[in-house]
C-alpha cells in the first residue's frame, strides 16, 4: 500500500474514532463536573369532577410564580401532568426542577418577595380547598450526566 494511502486512511481512522471519542469524554467530564439538581414531585387530588378546574388553578397561581422564578434563575423547569379523570388515589403531578441540589430550601429567601407579591387567582371562582388537596411531595435528584434539559413552558395567554 503506497505510504501516501497509509497516512490517509490513518487520519480518516482518527476522524471517525478518535475524535469522536474524545469529545464524548469531554461531554462526561464537563456533565459530571455539574451538580446534582432537585427535582420536587407533588401529588395532587382534585375533588371529584375538578381537575380541570384544579389545573387552572395551579397554572395561575402556582405557575404564575414558578415562571417568575425561572427569570430569576432559581427554577428550571415546572410542569404540570395528569390522569385526566379521577380513579386513582392521586389524579396530578406537579414537578419543578431546581437550579441546583438545594430544592426550595437553597431559594426559599428569593422565594418569599415572589410569593409575597402574588396575589391570588380564582379562575373558577374558587380556592385551592375547593379544587382539592396536596397529598404529598418527594424531593427526587437528576444527577449528572444525565441532567435533562428542559424549557419553561410559555406562560398561559
Amino acid at each position: 500500500m503506497p505510504a501516501c494511502l497509509i497516512k490517509s486512511v490513518a487520519s480518516l481512522l482518527i476522524a471517525v474514532v478518535v475524535l469522536p471519542v474524545a469529545a464524548a469524554t469531554a461531554h462526561d467530564d464537563e456533565a459530571a463536573s455539574k451538580p446534582a439538581r432537585a427535582v420536587t414531585v407533588t401529588y395532587l387530588r382534585s375533588q371529584p369532577g375538578k381537575l380541570p378546574e384544579l389545573e387552572r388553578f395551579v397554572r395561575a397561581n402556582w405557575f404564575a410564580m414558578d415562571a417568575i422564578a425561572v427569570q430569576q434563575g432559581l427554577l428550571v423547569a415546572y410542569e404540570w401532568l395528569d390522569t385526566g379523570d379521577d380513579s386513582s388515589p392521586w389524579n396530578a403531578l406537579v414537578i419543578v426542577t431546581y437550579a441546583d441540589d438545594k430544592g426550595f430550601d437553597g431559594i426559599a429567601q428569593r422565594w418569599a418577595p415572589i410569593k409575597a407579591a402574588h396575589v391570588e387567582i380564582r379562575p373558577d371562582g374558587m380556592g385551592m380547598k375547593d379544587l382539592g388537596r396536596v397529598l404529598e411531595t418527594k424531593t427526587l435528584f437528576e444527577r449528572p450526566p444525565l441532567l435533562t434539559k428542559r424549557a419553561a413552558p410559555p406562560s398561559d395567554p
